[in-house]
Protein backbone atom coordinates (compact mmCIF):
# COMPACT_ATOMS: atom_id res chain seq x y z
CA UNK A 1 0.00 0.00 0.00
CA UNK A 2 1.48 3.31 -1.01
CA UNK A 3 1.05 5.76 1.86
CA UNK A 4 2.18 9.23 2.91
CA UNK A 5 4.08 10.11 6.06
CA UNK A 6 0.99 11.93 7.28
CA UNK A 7 -0.98 8.69 7.03
CA UNK A 8 1.63 6.52 8.77
CA UNK A 9 3.60 8.50 11.37
CA UNK A 10 0.94 9.97 13.70
CA UNK A 11 -0.04 6.45 14.78
CA UNK A 12 3.38 6.07 16.43
CA UNK A 13 3.60 9.28 18.47
CA UNK A 14 2.40 7.50 21.60
CA UNK A 15 3.14 3.93 20.50
CA UNK A 16 6.11 1.82 21.63
CA UNK A 17 7.51 1.79 18.10
CA UNK A 18 8.99 3.99 15.38
CA UNK A 19 9.06 3.56 11.61
CA UNK A 20 12.33 2.79 9.87
CA UNK A 21 13.25 5.00 6.91
CA UNK A 22 15.93 3.34 4.79
CA UNK A 23 17.95 4.92 2.00
CA UNK A 24 17.99 3.21 -1.37
CA UNK A 25 20.93 3.21 -3.76
CA UNK A 26 19.64 1.06 -6.65
CA UNK A 27 16.35 -0.51 -7.74
CA UNK A 28 17.04 -3.94 -6.11
CA UNK A 29 17.03 -2.24 -2.69
CA UNK A 30 13.31 -1.63 -3.16
CA UNK A 31 12.51 -5.35 -3.20
CA UNK A 32 14.73 -5.94 -0.16
CA UNK A 33 13.02 -3.26 1.93
CA UNK A 34 9.47 -4.19 0.98
CA UNK A 35 10.08 -7.89 1.61
CA UNK A 36 11.57 -7.11 5.02
CA UNK A 37 8.56 -4.95 5.90
CA UNK A 38 6.12 -7.67 4.89
CA UNK A 39 8.05 -10.34 6.83
CA UNK A 40 8.22 -8.15 9.95
CA UNK A 41 4.63 -6.89 9.63
CA UNK A 42 6.05 -3.36 9.71
CA UNK A 43 5.57 -0.15 7.75
CA UNK A 44 8.60 1.06 5.82
CA UNK A 45 9.78 4.33 4.30
CA UNK A 46 11.76 4.04 1.07
CA UNK A 47 14.10 7.03 1.00
CA UNK A 48 15.75 8.27 -2.18
CA UNK A 49 18.21 11.13 -2.22
CA UNK A 50 18.15 13.66 -5.07
CA UNK A 51 21.51 12.30 -6.29
CA UNK A 52 20.15 8.74 -6.56
CA UNK A 53 16.87 9.97 -8.02
CA UNK A 54 18.71 11.87 -10.74
CA UNK A 55 21.01 8.94 -11.49
CA UNK A 56 18.21 6.42 -12.06
CA UNK A 57 15.51 8.92 -13.02
CA UNK A 58 12.69 10.32 -10.90
CA UNK A 59 10.05 8.91 -13.25
CA UNK A 60 11.51 5.41 -13.10
CA UNK A 61 11.64 5.47 -9.33
CA UNK A 62 8.05 6.63 -9.28
CA UNK A 63 6.95 3.92 -11.68
CA UNK A 64 8.92 0.99 -10.29
CA UNK A 65 9.14 1.68 -6.55
CA UNK A 66 5.70 3.28 -6.54
CA UNK A 67 4.06 0.28 -8.18
CA UNK A 68 5.88 -2.15 -5.89
CA UNK A 69 4.63 -0.10 -2.92
CA UNK A 70 1.04 -0.18 -4.20
CA UNK A 71 1.17 -3.96 -4.59
CA UNK A 72 2.70 -4.57 -1.15
CA UNK A 73 0.70 -5.77 1.83
CA UNK A 74 2.82 -3.44 4.00
CA UNK A 75 2.39 0.31 4.37
CA UNK A 76 5.11 1.82 2.17
CA UNK A 77 6.06 5.49 1.83
CA UNK A 78 8.06 6.64 -1.22
CA UNK A 79 10.04 9.58 0.11
CA UNK A 80 12.51 12.09 -1.36
CA UNK A 81 15.21 12.63 1.25
CA UNK A 82 17.22 15.82 1.94
CA UNK A 83 16.34 18.04 -0.99
CA UNK A 84 17.86 21.45 -0.25
CA UNK A 85 16.35 23.04 -3.36
CA UNK A 86 12.77 22.97 -4.62
CA UNK A 87 13.47 21.71 -8.15
CA UNK A 88 14.12 18.09 -7.07
CA UNK A 89 10.96 18.23 -4.99
CA UNK A 90 8.84 19.31 -7.94
CA UNK A 91 10.31 16.43 -9.98
CA UNK A 92 9.56 13.93 -7.21
CA UNK A 93 5.98 15.11 -6.84
CA UNK A 94 5.43 14.90 -10.60
CA UNK A 95 6.89 11.38 -10.57
CA UNK A 96 4.45 10.15 -7.93
CA UNK A 97 6.51 10.24 -4.74
CA UNK A 98 4.12 10.21 -1.78
CA UNK A 99 6.39 12.26 0.46
CA UNK A 100 9.20 14.81 0.19
CA UNK A 101 11.69 16.48 2.49
CA UNK A 102 12.82 20.05 2.13
CA UNK A 103 16.03 20.46 4.09
CA UNK A 104 16.42 24.16 4.82
CA UNK A 105 18.57 23.54 7.88
CA UNK A 106 21.44 25.58 6.44
CA UNK A 107 19.21 28.59 5.78
CA UNK A 108 18.15 31.43 8.07
CA UNK A 109 14.99 30.60 10.03
CA UNK A 110 12.73 32.88 7.96
CA UNK A 111 13.90 31.42 4.64
CA UNK A 112 13.50 27.88 5.92
CA UNK A 113 9.92 28.65 6.98
CA UNK A 114 9.05 30.41 3.73
CA UNK A 115 10.34 27.71 1.38
CA UNK A 116 9.01 24.84 3.49
CA UNK A 117 5.57 26.46 3.44
CA UNK A 118 5.80 26.78 -0.35
CA UNK A 119 6.64 23.07 -0.58
CA UNK A 120 3.76 22.17 1.74
CA UNK A 121 1.27 24.07 -0.41
CA UNK A 122 2.54 22.42 -3.62
CA UNK A 123 2.59 18.94 -2.02
CA UNK A 124 -1.02 19.32 -0.87
CA UNK A 125 -2.09 19.46 -4.51
CA UNK A 126 -0.52 16.04 -5.03
CA UNK A 127 -1.81 14.54 -1.81
CA UNK A 128 1.79 14.21 -0.61
CA UNK A 129 3.35 14.86 2.80
CA UNK A 130 6.30 17.05 3.77
CA UNK A 131 9.18 16.59 6.20
CA UNK A 132 11.35 19.56 7.21
CA UNK A 133 14.37 20.11 9.45
CA UNK A 134 15.20 22.63 12.15
CA UNK A 135 18.57 22.69 13.82
CA UNK A 136 21.12 20.80 11.74
CA UNK A 137 22.41 17.22 11.79
CA UNK A 138 26.03 17.28 10.64
CA UNK A 139 27.70 14.94 8.16
CA UNK A 140 30.82 13.08 9.23
CA UNK A 141 33.81 14.63 7.48
CA UNK A 142 31.88 17.53 5.93
CA UNK A 143 32.80 20.82 7.54
CA UNK A 144 30.55 22.74 5.14
CA UNK A 145 27.40 21.35 6.80
CA UNK A 146 26.90 22.96 10.21
CA UNK A 147 26.17 20.98 13.36
CA UNK A 148 23.52 22.73 15.41
CA UNK A 149 21.31 21.25 18.10
CA UNK A 150 17.61 22.02 17.81
CA UNK A 151 16.13 24.70 20.04
CA UNK A 152 12.74 23.50 21.36
CA UNK A 153 11.01 26.88 21.17
CA UNK A 154 12.36 27.52 17.69
CA UNK A 155 11.22 24.05 16.62
CA UNK A 156 7.69 24.71 17.82
CA UNK A 157 7.55 28.06 16.05
CA UNK A 158 8.93 26.52 12.86
CA UNK A 159 6.49 23.58 12.81
CA UNK A 160 3.55 25.92 13.34
CA UNK A 161 4.61 28.49 10.73
CA UNK A 162 5.82 26.08 8.04
CA UNK A 163 2.95 23.60 8.18
CA UNK A 164 5.27 20.59 7.83
CA UNK A 165 3.81 17.19 8.63
CA UNK A 166 6.85 15.94 10.53
CA UNK A 167 10.03 17.54 11.78
CA UNK A 168 13.64 16.34 11.74
CA UNK A 169 15.54 17.51 14.81
CA UNK A 170 19.18 17.52 15.85
CA UNK A 171 19.68 15.92 19.27
CA UNK A 172 23.08 14.23 19.06
CA UNK A 173 23.36 12.13 15.89
CA UNK A 174 25.62 12.59 12.86
CA UNK A 175 25.06 11.43 9.28
CA UNK A 176 27.31 8.75 7.74
CA UNK A 177 28.70 7.28 10.98
CA UNK A 178 29.92 3.70 10.70
CA UNK A 179 30.35 3.12 14.44
CA UNK A 180 27.44 3.00 16.88
CA UNK A 181 28.89 5.63 19.21
CA UNK A 182 26.42 8.53 18.92
CA UNK A 183 24.42 9.63 21.96
CA UNK A 184 20.95 11.15 21.99
CA UNK A 185 20.50 14.07 24.38
CA UNK A 186 17.25 12.79 25.80
CA UNK A 187 16.58 15.83 27.99
CA UNK A 188 16.68 17.95 24.85
CA UNK A 189 14.52 15.47 22.94
CA UNK A 190 11.94 15.53 25.72
CA UNK A 191 11.91 19.34 25.75
CA UNK A 192 11.34 19.35 21.99
CA UNK A 193 8.48 16.88 22.13
CA UNK A 194 6.84 18.93 24.86
CA UNK A 195 6.81 21.92 22.52
CA UNK A 196 6.24 20.36 19.08
CA UNK A 197 2.94 18.72 18.13
CA UNK A 198 3.99 16.95 14.90
CA UNK A 199 5.87 13.61 14.73
CA UNK A 200 9.63 13.88 15.19
CA UNK A 201 12.34 12.45 12.93
CA UNK A 202 15.88 11.38 13.84
CA UNK A 203 18.50 11.41 11.06
CA UNK A 204 21.89 9.68 11.15
CA UNK A 205 20.59 6.75 13.18
CA UNK A 206 23.17 4.22 11.94
CA UNK A 207 25.44 5.79 14.55
CA UNK A 208 23.12 4.96 17.46
CA UNK A 209 23.72 1.93 19.70
CA UNK A 210 20.93 -0.66 19.65
CA UNK A 211 19.87 0.28 23.16
CA UNK A 212 19.23 3.88 22.10
CA UNK A 213 17.11 2.80 19.13
CA UNK A 214 14.95 0.93 21.63
CA UNK A 215 14.87 3.85 24.08
CA UNK A 216 13.72 6.31 21.41
CA UNK A 217 10.48 4.34 21.11
CA UNK A 218 9.39 5.92 24.38
CA UNK A 219 9.50 9.41 22.86
CA UNK A 220 7.59 11.12 20.06
CA UNK A 221 10.13 9.90 17.51
CA UNK A 222 8.11 8.33 14.71
CA UNK A 223 10.61 8.18 11.83
CA UNK A 224 14.17 6.91 12.19
CA UNK A 225 16.54 7.35 9.23
CA UNK A 226 19.08 4.62 8.49
CA UNK A 227 21.27 4.55 5.41
CA UNK A 228 24.94 3.89 6.08
CA UNK A 229 24.30 0.56 7.82
CA UNK A 230 22.70 -0.78 4.63
CA UNK A 231 25.52 0.42 2.41
CA UNK A 232 28.16 -1.11 4.71
CA UNK A 233 26.35 -4.47 4.81
CA UNK A 234 25.94 -4.54 1.03
CA UNK A 235 29.57 -3.54 0.47
CA UNK A 236 30.94 -6.24 2.79
CA UNK A 237 28.75 -8.89 1.21
CA UNK A 238 29.69 -7.94 -2.33
CA UNK A 239 33.41 -7.79 -1.56
CA UNK A 240 33.22 -11.25 0.01
CA UNK A 241 31.44 -12.64 -3.06
CA UNK A 242 33.97 -11.13 -5.44
CA UNK A 243 36.86 -12.51 -3.40
CA UNK A 244 35.39 -16.01 -3.31
CA UNK A 245 34.26 -15.98 -6.95
CA UNK A 246 36.64 -13.66 -8.83
CA UNK A 247 35.76 -15.10 -12.24
CA UNK A 248 31.96 -14.97 -11.85
CA UNK A 249 30.39 -12.26 -13.99
CA UNK A 250 26.69 -13.13 -13.46
CA UNK A 251 25.31 -10.09 -11.67
CA UNK A 252 22.30 -11.85 -10.20
CA UNK A 253 24.49 -14.49 -8.54
CA UNK A 254 26.90 -11.90 -7.19
CA UNK A 255 24.13 -9.71 -5.78
CA UNK A 256 22.22 -12.38 -3.85
CA UNK A 257 24.53 -12.39 -0.83
CA UNK A 258 24.95 -8.61 -0.37
CA UNK A 259 21.22 -8.02 -0.81
CA UNK A 260 20.44 -10.71 1.76
CA UNK A 261 22.98 -9.18 4.16
CA UNK A 262 21.32 -5.81 3.65
CA UNK A 263 17.92 -7.34 4.30
CA UNK A 264 19.04 -8.83 7.60
CA UNK A 265 20.23 -5.40 8.74
CA UNK A 266 16.82 -3.94 7.88
CA UNK A 267 15.02 -6.71 9.75
CA UNK A 268 17.18 -6.18 12.84
CA UNK A 269 16.60 -2.42 12.81
CA UNK A 270 12.85 -2.92 12.43
CA UNK A 271 12.87 -5.30 15.40
CA UNK A 272 14.78 -2.77 17.51
CA UNK A 273 12.24 -0.12 16.50
CA UNK A 274 9.38 -2.22 17.85
CA UNK A 275 8.26 -4.59 15.08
Amino acid sequence: MLKTLDEVLPKYINADAAVGAFNLALFPDTKVLIEAAEEMNAPVILQISPVVAEFMGYDYWGMIAGEMARRSTAEVVLHLDHANMVEPIWKALDAGFSSVMFDGSQLPFEDNVRITNEVVKRAERYGASVEAEIGSVAYLGRDSHKDQLTDPKEAAAFAEASGCGCLAVSVGTTHMMRTQTANIQYDLLESIQNEVKVPLVIHGSTGLPDSQLVKMRGYHVCKVNIGTALRVAFDKGLRAELEERPNDYIYIDLLKRPLEDEKQVVRKKMELLGF
